[in-house]
């Protein structure tokens, strides 16, 4: 297993809409949560925090250091605001180390596919991240899918496929459940175009006042017409 990364905390007293001038001088507001017990607000720094993330250890165990907790917990989640991609804030979790525990690990692509060699083919990745079970020293850095073989249209990898980098894991996914696949370009092509014109075909009947009945719109009914 690789080495533990480490995460450095102090005791929060800023709370509410004041942590914004935490945020404005580098400091990130975290919270240690644990089942049962009330939340410990923490603070930590902005660089650090960030050096942890690109080093993909969300949802990795990492060694928190504080004044009163020295011990491994779960980086489970990092707040990011999409306009500025800035953190804002951090969830720790405390863990049985004992227990197994559901996450979700990273997908890595390993090999070259021939099929991305061919203009007609495209191979396409449905899956970012895959849920698992695993104990929480056990957590893979990533799962690895190897796309050595994937040469033809309906090639795939799924997930009963992938293995970890490290650790040892149990997938919560249905193990056929696809990950990467080869399809043929035009299919893709001509899904965008279906999708386009059906936002064409939209912005049409709104502006000739056609409207579609809510109750039949969530049932799934075609709209009735005047005669």
């Amino acid at each position: 297993m690789p080495e533990r990364q480490r995460l450095a905390a102090e005791p929060r007293t800023v709370l509410g809409k004041k942590v914004r001038r935490l945020r404005r001088e580098g400091v990130i507001p975290a919270n240690l949560v644990q089942a049962g017990h009330a939340s410990i607000a923490m603070q930590v720094s902005e660089r650090e925090l960030a050096d942890l993330v690109r080093a993909q250890a969300t949802g990795q165990l990492v060694d928190l250091e504080s004044p009163d907790i020295s011990e491994p917990v779960l980086m489970d989640s990092v707040e990011i605001d999409t306009l500025t991609n800035r953190l804002v804030h951090l969830t720790l979790r405390k863990v049985d180390l004992t227990r197994t525990i559901n996450v979700m690990v990273r997908v890595t692509l390993e090999g070259r596919a021939p099929a991305s060699d061919n203009a007609e083919l495209v191979v396409i990745q449905h899956l970012q991240e895959v849920e698992v079970s695993a104990l929480p020293i056990d957590i893979p850095s990533s799962l690895i899918a190897n796309v050595s073989d994937l040469v033809d249209v309906g090639d795939e990898v799924v997930v009963g496929d992938l293995r970890a980098e490290d650790g040892a894991y149990e997938p919560v996914d249905d193990p056929d459940v696809i990950v990467v696949q080869v399809t043929a370009a035009r299919t893709v092509e001509e899904d965008e175009e279906e999708e386009d014109l059906d936002e064409v075909l939209l912005e049409e009947g709104a502006e000739d006042g056609v409207e579609v009945p809510e109750a039949a719109e969530a049932a799934g009914e075609p709209p009735a017409t005047g005669v």
